[in-house]
């Protein structure tokens, strides 16, 4: 008798879905440590290139000002960045966020003093606040 089965775990931010037969998807599991090291990895190879000088890759972040404030504290970030720019390096590290809810957290990190903006042509650009300032 062959028995199907169908196993998805989330390990920090990857989610993996096994399928098959009962034998074929147990084998897999003792492979799968292995491969979320690849993975891994691969992530801090692309982290540390950057190739193109686009968006840069952050750990994953349980909260928006979180992330913005790793945003900010890369080279990337060390130019002042529009609304429009943080939101698409948000989406470049899978975190997809309204653009009310974006500018409520900005504006929420700014009365905190933990960034400050100014406003330019393009319309306000945002920068990480570093000590001293």
């Amino acid at each position: 008798m062959t028995v199907q089965m169908t196993i998805r775990t989330r390990v920090g931010e990857y989610e993996v879905e096994v399928s098959g037969l009962k034998e074929e998807v147990m084998g897999f599991l003792g492979e799968l440590e292995d491969v979320l090291k690849a993975l891994t990895s691969q992530r801090r190879e692309r982290s540390t290139q950057n190739a193109g000088g686009g968006y840069p890759i952050i750990t994953p972040s349980k909260t928006y000002s979180e992330a913005i404030i790793k945003l900010l504290s890369t080279s990337w970030g060390r130019t002042p960045r529009t609304l429009r720019e943080i939101r698409e390096a948000l989406e470049a590290n899978a975190m997809h966020c309204p653009k009310t809810t974006l500018s409520g957290v900005l504006i929420w990190l700014v009365k905190k003093g933990k960034i400050k903006r100014y406003k330019t042509k393009k319309g306000y650009v945002y920068y990480l606040v570093h000590q001293g300032e």
